[in-house]
């Protein structure tokens, strides 16, 4: 699968902007202000992240064979969760060794990993829109060739 040109352009798109909302959200002090801050940047962040992940990493790699829609869509989400696990991680991490109180605490975690998979499983569909199954070109009046022997000589 190849992605549309409009796909890569949304994808380093959402993955500034969420890039620059992040680093507003530390130098502004924007979590403290608004209780829902940290909840749209973990599922907006993930998102952007996945969706930049599949269409310049991942992509290249799915097959996208018709009737497959729903595993792509899956294994992408599932990238997206562990994004997510990896961020949780690393908030605990930054906790242990700067002061301060990233983790706020279970209840905040598992809303975070909540929000986390709902903007995965958002991207793994955007992707999908985004990603293109490249056609095998039919040599005139032959079947189409059989992509897995496409490469050997």
């Amino acid at each position: 699968m190849h992605a549309t040109s409009s796909g890569r352009l949304t994808a380093w798109f959402l993955l500034l902007v969420l890039a620059a909302a992040n680093a507003a959200g530390y130098l502004f002090d924007l979590y403290r202000q608004f209780w829902w801050f940290d909840r749209a940047l973990h599922a907006c962040t993930i998102l952007a992240l996945t969706l930049w992940l599949a269409i310049f990493v991942c992509g290249r790699g799915l097959r996208g064979e018709p009737g497959q829609k729903l595993l792509v869509v899956f294994m992408l989400a599932c990238v997206g969760v562990a994004l997510g696990a990896l961020w949780e991680v690393a908030e605990w991490g930054f906790d242990q060794i700067a002061p301060g109180d990233v983790i706020k605490g279970k209840h905040d975690t598992i809303l975070d990993i909540v929000m986390d998979t709902a903007g995965a499983v958002a991207a793994s569909f955007l992707a999908w829109h985004f990603l293109r199954r490249k056609e095998l070109a039919a040599p005139k009046g032959g079947p189409l060739p059989d992509p897995a022997l496409q490469g050997q000589s």
